[in-house]
């Protein structure tokens, strides 16, 4: 009985679908694409979806308190750009990641705060836009490139095998799913988000949770950031854009409510994995990749149909 029990949990959640559309996706594209099979080619997806990986982690922690940050693109742009200005300026590598991740941290707690008095959609799509612009302003419309090799490592390098991007998102996952699902803090995240009303009085900081995973945020899409300009091996003010839309499609694709308190990392790793075959085999075939935007859309639509249809339907079950 307690097994079936564990089989109805998981067949009940969202994660267990984004599972099983990834391994048909595969079945798939393994068809379609045989040099997808290639070790080579899996070893590309994984570095490919790294980045993607470090953001949407940060983003997941947002959406589980039932908010949005539209700005984590921008962030990492503006965040790899002045990291490349300081690089440029002699500043040692060590010096810079700190750097960046600690811009990152002000500028979470920025919208955190924002986040409490306005929408967090409103607030965090006017941090877009400051991002944006300060990049810009940064790099006053030169490219910076042929940045220190140690510092490039970051990007391009591997330890042993593996290449260095895989080992730093592993990192970054390992340390979110265990604050999110093995401590006490992620527990009130989850309390918030499912009921923000209750949590609060349950005695729930709600204050202090919702700026610090908006900080969470912002300070992986700084080590984004970082990870961008190493691996590209040059920075420029728009090398974050394509990543906004990408971020929360990961997210919402592996199955985090977009309403709050249910999802987590694992679902988040399964839909990063989803967009990056996605994108893959549109290469492998050939496709445009003006078709492949239309393609995360209608991915992102669809998701956001099947999250609100299935918490409609257990709000009617519980009545």
């Amino acid at each position: 009985m307690k097994a079936k029990k564990i089989w109805e949990n998981v067949k009940s959640s969202k994660v267990f679908y984004s599972l099983i559309g990834l391994i048909i996706l595969i079945i798939v594209s393994s068809i379609i694409a045989p040099n997808f099979r290639s070790v080579d080619n899996l070893i590309t997806i994984f570095r490919q979806a790294s980045v993607l990986l470090v953001l949407s982690s940060g983003l997941t922690a947002v959406l589980l308190t039932g908010g949005m940050d539209l700005s984590v693109g921008a962030t990492a742009g503006f965040i790899g750009c002045v990291c490349a200005r300081l690089l440029k300026s002699g500043v040692p590598v060590l010096g810079v990641v700190l750097i960046g991740i600690l811009i990152g941290m002000i500028v979470g707690i920025i919208n955190g705060l924002l986040a409490g008095i306005l929408p967090s959609f409103i607030a965090t799509y006017g941090t877009n836009w400051v991002m944006s612009g300060l990049a810009v302003i940064v790099m006053q419309g030169a490219v910076i490139y042929d940045l220190p090799a140690g510092f490039t490592q970051i990007g391009v390098g591997y330890t042993g095998p593996i290449p260095n991007l895989i080992i730093i998102a592993a990192i970054v996952v390992v340390i979110i799913y265990i604050l999110l699902q093995r401590t006490t803090y992620g527990r009130q995240v989850y309390s918030y988000g499912s009921n923000p009303t209750a949590a609060r009085y349950a005695a729930v900081p709600v204050k202090k949770i919702m700026v610090s995973a908006f900080m969470m945020c912002s300070m992986t899409a700084g080590l984004a950031g970082l990870l961008i300009t190493a691996r590209l091996n040059a920075a420029d003010a728009a090398m974050g854009d394509s990543y906004g839309l990408q971020t929360v499609a990961a997210v919402v694709i592996g199955g985090t409510s977009m309403l709050g308190g249910e999802g987590g990392v694992v679902g988040t790793v399964i839909g990063s994995l989803i967009l990056t075959v996605i994108v893959n085999v549109m290469n492998l075939l050939g496709i445009s990749s003006f078709a492949q935007g239309l393609v995360v859309g209608i991915v992102i639509i669809v998701m956001v149909l099947f999250d609100t249809y299935t918490k409609k339907r257990q709000e009617r079950s519980v009545a």
